[in-house]
């Protein structure tokens, strides 16, 4: 967001203007709980690429009184590292369910007040949500949005979609191969690829053969990305053929920019995910509850899908009402979500056995000295 430095990103996409159905004055009720309200500190938001743009958020600022400031991590490894530093101090943590645990143990997020957020009733049924959300029986976030990451293709160049995770390493395609800089969730594809029993409980054995594998992948890789709009200018300037994708939203961002840009869902396996809205101990504040319930909404939660290609939660009956075109569903994942097939493929993450050493292979992978 330009009129806020904590928010940096290399670039921006325009934002999708998808009619006036979803104007401004439909969007938000506003906020009217406290006299006070012009004295509300303001929410800061740990959050991603394409999450909250700068228009949504300047619409729900007029209409709540309140400002947002939004901080872009750009891995699951950051937003440990930016809360451990101290130097954010966010009231919303958006993070992959399986670090559900880990943040509550470090007393990062608190238990989440459900009954603040009545738009959790626009969820799609299907969403098996609640458990993977709470810790020892308490529910500590919602979901904002889930999906998966698949492997990732130029369709002019590569005619045959890939049908395994080996294709990263073929080395027809040395120097031409991108994946992303997470350890938390780069390493369970690469157990895939090894054949790991459990991608997130790996052997002494397994752990060698992910160690071996991803120092054989160096020499493939042509660039680490860091944040979407970094992987999509990769593609676009023709850097890279295929990798593994860290959002189909890098996909569709190209689609945009007419690059024929597609993704295939591996034998091995597909990574998967349900991306958790946390609250920490000091974001337990109405406004803030009141901020989240509006994310829920129908009619944020079709922006956000439409804006990038995201699957949300709403069901596809939902997402049709609320203006989204059958190309635009074709997109996400959603039209897949009850086909059994697509439904067996996905892996969904969970707490490894042991994030500290998972972190250290790739860093010393990153270093080149794995």
């Amino acid at each position: 967001m330009t009129r806020d430095s904590t928010r940096f990103t290399a670039s921006r996409r325009q934002v999708l203007k998808i009619g006036s159905g979803l104007a401004a004055a439909g969007l938000f009720t506003p906020f009217l709980a406290s006299a006070t309200r012009a004295e509300e500190e303001p929410i800061t938001l740990l959050t991603w690429e394409s999450y909250d743009e700068p228009e949504w958020i300047t619409e729900w600022e007029k209409a709540n009184g309140t400002k947002i400031k939004p901080v872009i991590i750009s891995s699951l490894d950051e937003v440990f590292a930016q809360l451990q530093s101290g130097a954010v101090k966010p009231d919303v943590v958006y993070s992959e369910a399986s670090t559900a645990g880990r943040l509550k143990k470090a007393g990062q997020i608190a238990p989440f007040d459900l009954s603040k957020v009545p738009n959790v009733a626009n969820i799609l049924p299907g969403l098996n949500w609640k458990d993977p959300l709470s810790v020892d029986g308490t529910l500590m976030g919602i979901p904002l949005h889930w999906g998966t990451q698949p492997l990732q293709y130029n369709a002019d160049l590569i005619k045959e979609a890939p049908t395994s995770w080996a294709a990263l390493w073929d080395k027809k395609y040395q120097g031409k191969v991108t994946i992303f800089d997470d350890a938390t969730v780069t390493i369970p594809m690469i157990a895939l690829y090894v054949g790991a029993k459990d991608p997130f409980k790996l052997s002494e054995d397994e752990f060698g053969a992910v160690t071996k594998a991803l120092r054989e992948l160096r020499q493939q890789v042509r660039v680490v990305t860091r944040g979407f709009d970094d992987a999509a200018n990769v593609y676009a300037s023709g850097e890279a053929l295929l990798g593994y994708c860290h959002n189909v939203t890098v996909v569709n961002t190209l689609k945009k920019k007419g690059l024929n840009a597609k993704y295939s869902l591996p034998k091995e396996g597909t990574p998967s995910w349900i991306e958790g809205t946390y609250v920490t101990p000091k974001g337990q504040r109405d406004i803030v509850y009141k901020f989240l319930n509006d994310t829920m909404s129908v009619e944020w939660q079709a922006r956000f899908m439409k804006f990038s290609g995201s699957n949300g939660v709403l069901t596809p009956e939902a997402a049709r009402k609320a203006g989204l075109t059958e190309e635009e569903l074709k997109n996400t994942n959603i039209l897949d979500s009850e086909d059994p097939a697509f439904k067996s493929n996905l892996v969904f993450f969970r707490e490894p056995e042991d994030v500290e050493r998972r972190i250290q292979i790739w860093n010393d992978f990153l270093a080149g000295t794995l």
